[in-house]
């Protein structure tokens, strides 16, 4: 008698996990395939322009970066590049994947001691400036700056 409510408790478990999985499976389908649809590591990364009175901006959101110091560590920020014109910042916002990965690329060689002071932190702006005009040498930047940086 007691293996027989077993039994039938564990068919009712197995029922109601059944049950549960049904009405989830259209919830979860949604989730798998939107991870699929990715064309790029960057394509979520939000770019915000700003213009007027003479002064032109672009803002990249939530770059997340793995730190140079070969632990499992990592830098999460926002970069707000100051450009001279306005064909400057169209070139930033409709190439952010490429610009995001050069800016992974900079700031991944650097450990988080190395950017403690104010000289450092003004040398690793400097080579992203440098190396993102390497790539797109038509563009002018004035002045970046790291918003929202957070390390962990």
């Amino acid at each position: 008698m007691k293996k027989a409510v077993q039994i039938v408790l564990f068919l009712i478990f197995i029922v109601l996990v059944a049950i549960i999985v049904y009405l989830m499976s259209g919830n979860l389908s949604l989730k798998i395939g939107a991870v699929g649809s990715k064309k790029n590591a960057f394509e979520d990364y939000k770019v915000q322009v700003f213009s007027g009175n003479g002064m032109h901006r672009v803002e990249m959101r939530d770059l997340v970066t793995s730190t140079g110091s070969g632990k499992q560590q990592y830098y999460r920020y926002d970069i707000m590049f100051e450009m001279a014109d306005k064909g400057s910042t169209k070139v930033i916002q409709n190439q952010r994947d490429q610009v995001a990965a050069i800016i992974n690329s900079v700031m991944s060689t650097f450990p988080p001691e190395e950017l403690t002071t104010e000289a450092q932190r003004l040398r690793v702006k400097r080579l992203i400036a440098d190396k993102v005009q390497e790539f797109y040498p038509d563009i002018q930047i004035k002045d970046l700056y790291f918003t929202n940086y957070v390390y962990n």
